[in-house]
């Protein structure tokens, strides 16, 4: 790994509503597509961004939800996964990113509101969706949900299947340097 990287602590959402549908935020972001890990410059994203000074990953989840969807009444539950992955800033600089991501509930499947969003934020979300898990699994061959392999792993946070935080680290993303190109 690149002795510059920047560390960012990150908080991502499993928003879950009382259907068990999962929030997802639709994403155009050309400069996703560059850097040491590139994905496709469209894709579905959780909700969730960076941890502040002074805040723990939960109060970060808590906050992201709001500043992203405009919902307050919000339950967040435990970790169910863990990722550390490689990715390029918006001026091309290596950034690894410490996700912790949450399982939350809001108690109807809630109005969003993007009121709330940052410049950045606005020019990159073009919509949301309430999915349920057969929805992601049906539409993941055509589409591209984020993280890799969201249906298999939504189905084991639907059913229960982990006790602890699940690591979706892959450890080729984390020492890949960024690239030149």
């Amino acid at each position: 790994m690149p002795d510059d990287v920047k560390i960012r602590p990150s908080a991502r959402v499993v928003l879950l509503d009382e259907d068990d549908r999962v929030l997802m935020l639709k994403i155009h972001d050309p400069a996703a597509a560059r850097g040491p890990n590139p994905i496709t410059a469209d894709f579905w994203l959780l909700v969730g961004g960076g941890v502040e000074p002074g805040e723990t990953y939960e109060q970060a989840a808590r906050r992201e939800v709001f500043e992203e969807t405009g919902i307050r009444d919000v339950s967040i539950g435990r970790c169910v996964w863990t990722q550390e992955k490689l990715v390029a800033g918006t001026a091309g600089e290596p950034w690894l990113v410490t996700a912790r991501f949450f399982v939350a509930r809001v108690s109807a499947r809630s109005v969003v509101d993007f009121g709330s969003h940052e410049p950045l934020e606005a020019s990159t979300i073009e919509g949301y969706h309430w999915f349920s898990h057969q929805e992601i699994l049906e539409r993941e061959g055509r589409e591209t949900f984020l993280p890799p392999g969201l249906g298999r792993l939504l189905g084991d946070v639907l059913n229960d299947v982990h006790e602890g935080p699940v690591s979706l680290t892959d450890a080729a993303e984390v020492a890949r340097a960024p690239s030149d190109e």
